[in-house]
């Protein structure tokens, strides 16, 4: 705090002068401690209260962080966020963040657990002591949990098609044998096509499969392998990369099916008959009419209203039935928020759509897609 010494003296010998430099002494100070600062030679203010309260919730991997202020904090204040992978907050699993005078923040962290505490200070003032997440002896972990399905972005790696064949033969052991390959023939490696570019897979049998069965086969990336599966519930955890479906032979090699991610349009979606269809810049497509009486109505923040059938894939590849009112949905004059969702049942057409070569295109300005991955 600034003092100016000898000033007691003009208390009597110039009792006006007095009065006004006490009040500007008075004021000035009261200045530094709102803005956190101090003057003269190793001046300092004495350090704020801790952070009155430290809040943390997680969901999908991100992280909301809110700090309750100090009491009686002015308002050159700083906070400061520390993150930590060890309940002991080693310097080396520490991360510091500057909040200023800020008392929440967001952090993307991804399904980690972390610890946390807060403290504060004045630019010209100690630390604060610590709040905690918890206490000091037992702090509390946070869980940043996995991100849905729901909450992928447009374009994601999933959003693919290839170009791979899926078919069996008979191995002549009482089992069947499932061959994946690309254009080249047995043995050719396949590519699959996706939002970021495009992407080589080799070429693999799975052998001692049952005859005339049903199975899914992905590429377990996390083993570098293929998989069959007979469940299509469990053909889609996050490490696998859809292949293709097949039938497998019966005995003698006769019957069963081929597959591969390049076939199979879906007949479920598509939009109302008169719902105005724009196709991307070189693609072509192929139209039919069939019979609906199950619709989906979207009601978008910006006044368009559209009805698709149940099945149709929107904007993040979601289908229309699953979009949830607040989300962002991608359209030809950018994203607009999805206003209102609900179901009705009228009699109808819709107009089932073939889009080659990505299945991609516009409906009522709404972008939409047509493709089956599974």
């Amino acid at each position: 705090m600034l003092t100016l010494p000898g000033l007691d003296r003009l208390a009597i010998e110039q009792p006006a002068v007095y009065d006004a430099l006490l009040r500007l002494l008075g004021a000035f100070n009261q200045l530094q401690q709102q803005l956190g600062v101090a003057v003269g030679r190793a001046a300092s203010l004495p350090p704020p209260a801790p952070p009155a309260a430290l809040e943390v919730t997680a969901a999908r991997g991100v992280f909301a962080v809110r700090l309750e202020p100090s009491p009686g904090a002015g308002a050159g204040i700083e906070y400061f966020l520390e993150v930590s992978t060890t309940p002991g907050f080693d310097p080396a699993t520490t991360v510091v963040y500057p909040l200023g005078g800020a008392t929440a923040v967001t952090l993307n962290l991804g399904n980690q657990t972390r610890y946390f505490r807060a403290r504060a200070r004045y630019p010209s003032s100690d630390w604060s002591a610590y709040t905690w997440l918890g206490t000091a002896a037992a702090p509390v972990a946070v869980s940043g949990g996995v991100a849905g399905s729901d909450d992928l972005a447009a374009n994601a790696p999933s959003n693919a098609v290839n170009n791979a064949t899926v078919d069996s033969v008979d191995a002549g052991n009482g089992t069947a044998t499932v061959r994946v390959y690309g254009p080249g023939g047995p043995g050719s490696s396949w590519q699959q096509s996706y939002g970021a570019g495009t992407r080589s897979f080799p070429a693999g049998t799975l052998a001692g499969l049952a005859y005339q069965t049903s199975y899914t086969v992905v590429w377990d990336t996390a083993t570098g392998s293929y998989r069959a599966t007979t469940s299509l519930a469990a053909a889609v955890a996050d490490s696998y990369v859809f292949v293709g479906r097949v039938t497998t032979v019966a005995p003698g090699g006769s019957g069963g099916s081929t597959g591969g991610g390049g076939s199979g349009w879906s007949s479920a979606g598509c939009a109302e008959v008169g719902t105005p269809l724009e196709l991307p810049a070189g693609a072509c497509a192929r139209l039919r009419l069939a019979p609906c009486s199950d619709w989906v109505e979207l009601a978008l923040a910006d006044g368009r209203r559209l009805r698709l059938a149940p099945g149709t894939l929107v904007s993040v590849f979601v289908p229309a039935e699953r979009l949830r009112t607040g989300a962002l949905v991608e359209t030809r004059t950018g994203l607009v928020r999805l206003a209102r969702r609900r179901r009705q049942r009228r009699p109808g057409q819709k107009m089932v759509l073939r889009v080659e070569p990505d299945g991609v295109y516009w409906a009522a300005g709404v972008r939409v897609h047509n493709f089956k991955l599974i």
